[in-house]
Formats: C-alpha cells, structure tokens, sequence
C-alpha cells in the first residue's frame, strides 16, 4: 500500500512542501544565515500550505449535493 492510497495527491503535496519548507529552514540555518528571516519566510510558507490543506481538508467534508 503507498501513500496515495491513504492520503490525497492534494492534500500530499501540501504535506510535501511543509516538510520542504521545514528542511530549508534546517539547512540554511546550519550555513549560518540569519534565523529570525529564515523562520519568517518559512512560517508564511507554512501558512499559506497549512490554509491549503484545511481547504482542500474542509471542501472534502461537505456533503455533495449534486448526487
């Protein structure tokens, strides 16, 4: 069983780029950037994925009504 059985392509992706985004911020801070901007860039990053996800989360919930 793989994962797009359990979990959506969509809602993978923006799981994916979360865990990108977490990565980046492990690297850059390692090669001595500036953290407070790194995590700043990061966290928008994050929200805008975390609000895609409870959308396509929510927009899955809603009972169809073209049944």
């Amino acid at each position: 069983m793989n994962n797009s059985d359990i979990i959506p392509p969509s809602i993978a992706g923006s799981l994916a780029e979360i865990e990108r985004s977490v990565q980046r911020f492990r690297s850059w801070y390692s090669l001595g950037a500036d953290p407070e901007r790194l995590l700043t860039d990061e966290i928008i990053t994050m929200r805008f994925e975390l609000i895609r996800l409870w959308s396509e989360i929510s927009s899955e919930k809603k009972p169809r009504t073209d049944r």
